[in-house]
């Protein structure tokens, strides 16, 4: 794979320095802080699952409400993650992440005053906004901070957002025995605000001299964007994670499995509980599993065999009759597979981008990543009410063999002069 050359590289003929490289003890507190405020993220996410029920209750909205809110909030933030290379020029990557997380606290709390569904689509859209910093952002911080073991650490970080997840719906259960879903909203809001603060004492490293004129920020933020969408294979690595029918953040199995255990199983709530965890725990393995072995072989051909089993798995699943046991292990393994291709494209991209471009690579990739998943969810969802779940998951199956066929063009040239400085 091509790699950009950082253009400080150029102008010095070395390496940036070790003084401008972070200590281990820096390294961590980064790693243990962006895996926390992403859990954090995730956790905001998830509760609203069970909120919403009484959401609906109070203020009146329909299903379709509720998709529409949820689509409005995934095109904001997928617009808002592809206009981070635009900033960080002018902005510490550190600080953006405080100001989004204060930016989901602001959302969390108008949230939970919002009075009308009018209002809480406000309010859902400024969380969306401040929770787009997340990922473009917090990926290119690690990528930064951990050059030689991006995909382990992408990996970690992905698994520890997805135990949050996890932790979710059982705690979001507990706590409305207790509170309102007002409440709730004013309770997590602090979660984000300790976050934000955080970050604003953390010092941003690897990104290149960000003096000069405000024009000058901006042309150096349009070169960036010129330089990645003229790289075949950043474009390429971006198309394979559109294509991926599920495995996604908020996508399709977080959407549709619950319903499908529901109406054509039958199971009760807890049985479906239990078959649900099942999927959260294979989030959380399979990123960390597939993430240390990207690190060891080509980044390339173990995303190809990951897509290959999440085609198997998918197929698996699609026909799968009841049986709690043979559903909780099948779905396991099933999250495990889908859910591991996002780590390993995002240190794909880590890999191909310099320092000074890496920002903009990360935005692009996750505008375009993200922008495709309202498109599955809906397909899957029509697919379901005229051709059952085992055909919509038969037709998402295919995706994967698609991502196998684009990957097919690309080579996987990481990085091999490192500092051992940082190491």
């Amino acid at each position: 794979m091509e790699r950009i050359v950082d253009a400080r590289e150029v102008e010095t003929g070395t390496r940036v320095s070790a003084s401008q490289e972070p200590s281990t003890r820096e390294r961590r507190a980064m790693l243990h802080l962006s895996n926390v405020s992403h859990a954090v993220n995730h956790f905001q996410n998830q509760m609203m699952t069970m909120l919403y029920p009484y959401i609906m209750a109070d203020l009146g909205m329909t299903y379709t409400a509720v998709g529409i809110l949820s689509a409005i909030c995934s095109v904001l933030s997928s617009i808002c993650q592809g206009a981070y290379g635009f900033l960080t020029p002018f902005f510490s990557r550190c600080k953006l992440l405080g100001f989004g997380n204060l930016g989901i606290a602001l959302g969390t709390l108008m949230s939970g005053l919002a009075g009308s569904y009018p209002m809480l689509i406000v309010a859902r859209g400024v969380a969306s906004i401040g929770s787009s910093a997340q990922h473009p952002v917090g990926y290119s911080i690690l990528s930064s901070y951990f050059p030689t073991k991006r995909g382990a650490v992408m990996a970690l970080n992905t698994s520890v957002s997805n135990v949050g997840t996890l932790v979710a719906t059982p705690l979001a259960t507990a706590l409305l025995l207790v509170l309102s879903w007002r409440q709730i909203f004013f309770v997590v809001t602090v979660a984000s605000v300790v976050m934000g603060l955080i970050y604003f004492f953390f010092r941003d490293y690897g990104m290149p001299n960000r003096a000069g004129s405000g024009r000058s920020g901006l042309v150096q933020g349009v070169a960036s964007y010129r330089r990645v969408l003229k790289n075949r294979n950043m474009v390429l690595i971006a198309l394979v994670f559109m294509v991926g029918g599920a495995g996604r953040d908020g996508g399709v199995n977080q959407i549709y499995f619950a319903p499908h255990l529901a109406n054509d199983f039958g199971y009760s709530n807890l049985t479906i509980g239990i078959l649900i965890t099942a999927i959260s725990i294979g989030s959380i393995v399979g990123p960390i599993f597939f993430g240390w072995l990207s690190d060891r072989f080509s980044r390339v051909r173990m995303l190809q065999v990951s897509m290959a089993l999440s085609c198997a798995g998918t197929l698996w699943v699609a026909h799968l009759g009841p049986g709690e046991v043979m559903l909780f292990i099948s779905l396991l393994l099933y999250s495990a597979f889908t859910s591991s291709r996002g780590t390993q494209t995002q240190a794909i991209v880590a890999d191909a981008a310099s320092n000074e471009d890496r920002d903009a690579a990360f935005s692009l990739y996750f505008l375009l990543g993200f922008l495709s998943q309202p498109f599955w969810v809906l397909i899957t969802g029509f697919l379901m009410d005229n051709a059952g779940f085992a055909t919509a998951l038969t037709v998402l199956s295919v995706t994967y063999i698609v991502g196998i066929f684009v990957l097919g063009f690309m080579r996987d040239e990481r990085p091999t002069a490192m500092n051992p400085a940082v190491q």
